[in-house]
């Protein structure tokens, strides 16, 4: 069945527009755009177009405001996609496993490119962050920031700043999932399971081993599916 078609607004097509010249143009976040006059004759449309295109731009986070620039491109950030898991983790009571999934796909291949990639200090940070989770392990909220903060800086040492925003962008929703799998290990044996995966993933990194990394990431994200459910997942060791 055939569609019917939709005339696209003059904002809609100033919004192109204006993306468009951002990549053309090669702006660099912190660089500004021409004034809305400026902008307004070179696209033949009013400035009252110009503003509601560069409002379009704001809410997509491209762009922000400065009192005395005028728009100015905005420095990517993880921003949007963090609101967007957030509140897809509050509203759906299935979307905790779905979350974990998720950052299972990410989080293999982080530490894959983290083994390959990292620097001597980028691991001793690491270590560091290790071996303080081992001494909060019986402190539940302390550990959970750290666990965060463990994934969150593995995504850093990968060099790769698409994978670190998009790990960053999951790391509010990711506490939520931390704090149920964890809530999930009543016994003090599968509390230490969790750190002696952390540390195995660490290990791993240390070594240089990409695909013994992302052995180890997948088993902990494994176990953390397992722990969830009640039932062996897919592919655990």
């Amino acid at each position: 069945m055939l569609t019917k078609l939709h005339r696209t607004t003059l904002t809609e097509q100033a919004v192109q527009s204006l993306i468009d010249y951002i990549a053309t143009a090669d702006l660099k976040p912190g660089e500004a755009l021409p004034a809305e006059a400026k902008l307004a004759i070179e696209l033949g449309v009013s400035r009252q177009v110009v503003r509601e295109a560069i409002k379009s731009l704001e809410g997509q986070g491209i762009l922000s405001m400065i009192n005395g620039k005028g728009a100015i491109v905005k420095p990517i950030d993880a921003g949007p996609l963090q609101t967007f898991f957030r509140h897809a983790v509050q509203l759906d009571t299935n979307a905790i496993l779905e979350l974990i999934e998720v950052r299972q796909g990410i989080e293999v291949q982080s530490a894959i490119l983290a083994a390959q990639r990292r620097t001597p200090e980028e691991l001793a940070q690491l270590t560091e962050i290790v071996a303080q989770m081992g001494r909060a392990l019986k402190e539940l909220d302390a550990y959970i920031e750290l666990d965060a903060s463990l994934h969150l800086h593995i995504a850093q040492t990968t060099h790769n700043a698409m994978l670190y925003h998009l790990v960053q962008s999951l790391h509010n929703s990711a506490r939520d999932s931390i704090r149920a799998g964890l809530q999930h290990r009543r016994t003090e044996q599968e509390l230490e399971r969790v750190q002696q995966l952390h540390e195995v993933i660490l290990q791993e990194i240390a070594r240089g081993d990409a695909q013994g990394a992302a052995r180890a990431m997948t088993l902990h994200f494994d176990d953390a599916v397992t722990a969830m459910v009640g039932k062996s997942a897919t592919g655990q060791a």
